[in-house]
């Protein structure tokens, strides 16, 4: 295959999958029906795994979960060559915290994830390693500090006072 002929293909493999994962056009030559089709089975297999990862946001979204991802995925695409549910959610999870929309009762949650886990620059998951500490709000007016131990133990308090608003 010439260097022409690599482009060409690599340009429309490109174009397939902001069709597939980011609601982008459906490029000439592909059968517009089937690639939307896809591309939707694709974004509920998407919403299942985070679903199944982050367990108390989506029992705290209830019904409006999917709305609220459904609206986010295309505009946030996998990250990294194999995407992480984990890593998704709590990318999606913060677009909540950012919008202000995210439920209070998956606070803790999240919490949990960022004394365990850390995002990669490529959009995976790495183990924290060590002692980690975090100061985190929890409800409108708790405040908590979580340390895990470096065996994986984890200690919370709540804080004295009013978290700030």
């Amino acid at each position: 295959m010439s260097g022409d002929a690599r482009e060409r293909l690599a340009r429309k493999q490109e174009a397939l999958a902001r069709a597939l994962g980011l609601s982008a056009p459906v490029p000439a030559g592909f059968d517009a029906e089937r690639v939307r089709a896809a591309a939707e089975a694709l974004l509920s297999k998407r919403r299942r795994q985070v679903q199944r990862a982050w367990p108390a946001l989506a029992e705290a979204l209830g019904k409006g979960f999917a709305e609220h991802f459904n609206a986010w995925a295309p505009h946030h695409p996998l990250l990294g060559v194999e995407p992480h549910p984990l890593a998704d959610g709590r990318r999606f999870a913060e677009a909540l915290r950012a919008a202000g929309t995210l439920p209070t009762e998956a606070e803790a949650e999240l919490l949990g994830f960022d004394l365990r886990w850390r995002l990669t620059p490529e959009g995976g998951l790495a183990p924290r390693r060590g002692l980690v500490l975090k100061v985190a709000r929890l409800g409108a007016r708790h405040r908590v500090l979580a340390v895990r131990l470096p065996w994986g133990r984890v200690l919370r308090w709540k804080l004295p006072g009013r978290a700030p608003e």
